[in-house]
């Protein structure tokens, strides 16, 4: 049979065809071949020539090339929306409204949820901030374990699970924030922004209006009349086994000549060392540790480990501050001059 028994394409009588076509069951399909007298694989191809198909004319699939400089400045545009999450203030200042000296003392390394923690000491010590006049408390870092990383799974299988360690640490917060002024995070709570880009303690302290100064930071004692700069950070260089405080002092000669107190934790064998640098007394100190017992200390050698809280006492109308490695001795000179 010939394909001109079939309808020509762009009639009417095209579209009533492919219409019966488009609607009908294959056996439809079939009954209406037979009666325009055409097979069934013809009519297949013929069908084809009625549909119209609309051939686009703005055909555009291949991307533009992008000058350099419009590449920078989108990527500066990308790099500004990355550091509304990620940038945090390297600089601050903390003002102690105040006629009678003040104590700052430093709670880090303290490891919620590894084994070894002193717990005991560590609510003491909680207690003695919250309620103890005139003395205040910055929040360092690895305030849990926070264990997460696989190539130490086993130590991971060894600790109390991290979101109660987490919960634990904000309770402890609750408890001194009328004491805390400032937030930072260690190389174990950084663990998990490592992982997923997320930096819990950057939105904890958010939530609970603390100032958060990440890994590091220059915070500025206002207290009364006098300013004391303070270099604060979790992790350091320059390190020395025979002399602790040798990074802190480093720190302050290479970078930050005019900070008066150079704290540095992370190490958790504590020191304090007084001294006079460009005409002041200063302060260098290396925080301790509430993980007196783990087996960090142990396979490391750092039998020197223990729980210690240094505290810098300063005066406000006149330039004066006094060091002292363990809080409780702070104290006893604090209550003295208050």
């Amino acid at each position: 049979m010939s394909e001109k028994v079939m309808p020509d394409p762009g009639t009417q009588k095209a579209e009533n065809f492919m219409r019966l076509w488009d609607n009908g069951t294959h056996q439809d399909k079939l009954d209406l071949c037979d009666l325009v007298g055409i097979s069934y694989q013809r009519a297949k191809h013929v069908i084809g020539t009625y549909r119209n198909i609309e051939i686009p004319t703005d055909i555009d699939d291949i991307p533009k090339d992008m000058s350099w400089d419009d590449q920078l400045e989108i990527i500066k545009n990308m790099d500004k929306l990355i550091g509304i999450t990620t940038r945090t203030p390297t600089e601050v200042v903390i003002e102690i409204k105040t006629d009678l000296p003040i104590g700052v003392t430093d709670l880090s390394d303290i490891h919620t949820g590894e084994y070894g923690v002193e717990y005991d000491s560590l609510r003491k010590d909680v207690m003695v901030i919250r309620d103890e006049p005139g003395l205040f408390c910055e929040v360092g870092g690895d305030g849990y374990s926070n264990i997460i990383q696989p190539s130490k799974i086993g130590s991971s299988h060894n600790q109390i699970p991290i979101t109660v360690q987490r919960g634990f640490f904000v309770m402890m917060i609750k408890q001194l924030i009328k004491k805390v002024k400032v937030m930072r995070t260690g190389n174990h709570n950084y663990w998990s922004t490592m992982a997923v880009g997320e930096d819990w303690e950057n939105e904890l302290a958010k939530r609970l209006k603390l100032l958060y100064m990440k890994h590091f930071g220059k915070i500025y004692w206002k207290v009364g009349d006098m300013v004391y700069p303070e270099l604060v950070m979790h992790k350091g260089r320059f390190e020395s086994s025979f002399n602790l405080t040798h990074s802190c002092k480093q720190y302050q000669r290479l970078y930050f000549p005019d900070a008066r107190i150079i704290k540095i934790e992370h190490k958790h064998v504590a020191d304090m060392e007084q001294y006079r640098y460009n005409e002041h007394e200063c302060v260098a100190i290396r925080t301790g540790t509430y993980a007196v017992y783990s087996d960090y200390a142990q396979q490391n050698g750092f039998f020197g480990a223990h729980v210690c809280n240094p505290t810098v006492v300063m005066y406000p109308h006149e330039d004066r501050l006094v060091g002292f490695k363990d809080m409780k001795e702070a104290i006893i000179y604090l209550r003295a001059v208050r």
